[in-house]
């Protein structure tokens, strides 16, 4: 079983393959919602906080997710074009892994 994050901030899945502008902006979703880590669909609105991760391993091969938390804003036009239309706005702590 999967523990709730302490903040209560929705943990969703993301392919981390989707930063843009300098890893500033990543792709979140291409229709309404997203899955979170237990699997569970997470409605996506303007303004909601979130931490998006992507499932990675470190030098060990021990899980050490890559992870970012940012507020979820409607694609930019530029992304719209690919599909994308909820991203994350990253916050100042950047991309990051889990055991940072």
């Amino acid at each position: 079983m999967i523990n709730p994050d302490p903040t209560g901030i929705p943990k969703v899945y993301a392919d981390f393959n989707g930063l843009f502008d300098g890893g500033k902006v990543l792709c979140l979703s291409h229709g309404d919602s997203c899955r979170d880590e237990s699997g569970a669909e997470v409605q996506l609105h303007a303004g909601m906080i979130v931490t998006a991760f992507d499932m990675d391993e470190d030098e060990h091969g021990v899980r050490d997710d890559l992870i970012a938390t940012g507020v979820v804003q409607p694609s930019p036009d530029w992304l719209q074009c690919r599909g994308s239309r909820w991203v994350l706005m990253i916050d100042e702590r950047g991309v990051r892994h889990e055991s940072d």
